[in-house]
Order: C-alpha cells, then structure tokens, then sequence
C-alpha cells in the first residue's frame, strides 16, 4: 500500500495462553499484511507450551512485533484489557486478533480507508468465515447490512443489532480507534462470553460504525477455542444476550421498543429453559438460569411458559420459526429510520457541494 501521506499506525494485539498449536500461523498472516505502518503486539499470559519460542521466531520480521509476558496466568477478560491498555500508545487503531484468528492480507488496509473516511467512527467490523481450516469447508458469517451503505449510526447500529436485523459486530475482526480505551475505565466487561460485542455496543453508543463488506476475518473453530469453553457448558450465550438488551436497549430504544425487544427474546428465552429442564433432563442448568433471570427481575410463571410455547407453534405453521427471539414487528420502522438518516446525510453531501 503506498500513500503521500503517513498512515496512522495500527496495533494488532493478539493476547495468548498455550496457543502454540496456531499462533505462527495467526502470527504470519499479521507479517503478510499489505498495510505498511504495523506493529505486532503480543501478550503471553504466562504459557507453559512452546508459545515463547514461537514468538521469538518473528522477532526481527518485516512487521515489528513487542513481546511482554505476564508473571502468572491471569483471567481472560484481565488479559484482553492488559493486552489492549499495554499496547503502543501512538497508534491510531488497534485490531485485537485471538491466536486462533486470521485475517486477509488486505483487511488492515481496508479497515483504514474506511475509518480514515470519517472521524466519527470508533470502530471498524467486516465479513469473516469460520470453520476448522481456512478455505475449506469455511463457514460465511451472516451479516445482514445493506451492502450500499458502509458508515452506519453508531446507536442505530446498536438498535438493531440487538433487534436481530443484523449480525454484523464481528468480534473476531474488528478495529477499534485507540482514543476509545481512554473513555472507560474498563473496556472489555466482566461477562466474558461476549465481552468482545460488548466492547463493540459500547463504543458505538458513543461512535459511528464502519462496515467493510468482505470476508477479510477467519474465526477457527476448535475444542480449545474460547468461546467453546466459556458457552458450550452453560449455555451462557442467551444470558449475556439478554443482558446486552438490558445494558444498552434503554439507550438506544424508546421505552416501547425496548419493552417489545426484551418480551420477544424472553419468551425465546423461557422455551429454552423448558428444553434444558425437560428434554435434557438439566435441573442444575434449569436452575443457574432461573437465578439468572431472577436476578434482572425475571421470575417466569406458568402463563409465561405457555405463551412462549404458543408462539413458537404459531410461528411453525406460518413457516416463520426464523422470526423466533426477534421483535419482527420493530423491523420495518427501524430499516426506514436508517434509510432517513442515509437520505439526510445524502442531502447534506450535496447542498455543502453546492
């Protein structure tokens, strides 16, 4: 990539525990990016497999790569916030990419175009795939956002992700500009499944969104993954849903659609709870959930359950079951609000030309 002017610098940071089994891999697709102004930041948290030795192997490569290491295993959540807060201070982006992850040899490059377009985004996502081995048998990520459109209403964004118009955060490959570290305490929250789409909802409370419309991210699929290790076991992803609706519907949603939006996953909600109790035989699932919920003031009676049941037999006859945890009747008005938003924007580009 060649420019008259400097390009801002960029900080991959890639946090690391034992991740010797793909980390030269993640590890040299960072050197095969095409973006010139690039530095490696990698944290090990004190590994005991033959991660240092393969960190040490990129040393004195064409990206720079800054090595530092922990005294002792810490938390994942404590590491990722280590990782980023200890990361060159004189970068411009950052782009935290797991040991496990690729990216495309273009995706820093494009990332930047799109954030240099304009100042008002924090943060950059993209398409990415998954699966076990890139490009085979990979998986496209759904995403769901109008592909004439790539800078989006930060609030907006937030609406209607949690509406289930869109999956477009894309956790696993999304650039952040560095200033946001600085306007929270704590970036990455306490609940670790999903503390990465809440960083994401965080920052677009505050900042536009940027979206670049190809599959420039890789997100390995895998035993040792962490997502596999924090979600499988207790089924946590419908818990931290419903508290993402919670942190940030009041914020971005009227009362009424925030009202609507939590009644439509609450009832998807409660037939999970009857799955786990019933056909999985799971009381002690059943029951860490029921604390759950009673904890954001939620304690479901047998009418609740009923109606849950209902609409997903409702749903199933009107070949509908997509529609299931969504508030379906919010979508329209919500794509129209961004339509309007775009139109004005559109005019103003043009009457300042004028």
């Amino acid at each position: 990539m060649t420019e008259d002017f400097k390009l801002p610098l960029v900080a991959v940071i890639t946090p690391v525990y034992n991740g010797a089994s793909f980390l030269s891999e993640t590890m040299a697709c960072v050197q095969a990016q095409s973006y010139d102004n690039l530095v490696h930041f990698v944290l090990d948290n004190a590994s005991t497999d033959e991660t240092p030795a393969i960190i040490e192997l990129f040393k004195n490569c064409r990206v720079p790569v800054i090595a530092q290491r922990n005294s002792e295993t810490i938390g994942i959540r404590d590491n990722w916030e280590t990782a980023i807060r200890s990361s060159p201070h004189q970068a411009t982006y950052f782009l935290l990419l797991c040991a496990d992850d690729l990216i495309t040899p273009d995706a820093i490059e494009k990332m930047v175009v799109l954030a240099e377009r304009d100042p008002s985004v924090g943060v950059v996502g993209c398409l990415w795939t998954t699966g076990s081995v890139p490009g085979s048998n990979a998986e496209n990520s759904r995403c769901g956002l109008p592909a004439d459109i790539s800078i989006f209403s930060g609030r907006w964004f937030v609406k209607s992700y949690l509406m289930q118009l869109h999956y477009a955060t894309s956790p696993q490959c999304q650039m952040f500009r560095r200033s946001v570290i600085e306007e929270t305490h704590q970036f990455y929250s306490n609940d670790e499944m999903l503390m990465d789409v809440d960083a994401c909802l965080k920052t677009c409370t505050r900042w536009n969104y940027g979206f670049v419309h190809s599959r420039v991210g890789f997100t390995r699929i895998h035993g040792g993954s962490i997502t596999g290790r924090l979600m499988q076991p207790n089924k946590m992803h419908d818990a931290n849903w419903l508290a993402l609706i919670d942190r940030y519907g009041p914020t971005v949603m009227s009362p009424s659609e925030f009202d609507e939006c939590r009644r439509a996953f609450l009832r998807y909600y409660f037939r999970r709870l009857l799955l786990w109790r019933y056909q999985d035989r799971n009381k002690p699932l059943f029951d860490m959930h029921i604390a759950f919920l009673k904890e954001r003031g939620v304690s479901p009676t047998f009418f609740d359950y009923a109606g849950a049941l209902l609409e997903w037999v409702w749903l199933a006859l009107l070949n509908r079951r997509n529609e299931v945890s969504t508030a379906r009747s919010l979508w329209a008005n919500t794509w129209a609000e961004l339509r309007r938003s775009t139109s004005d924007e559109a005019r103003g580009l043009r009457s300042a030309a004028d």
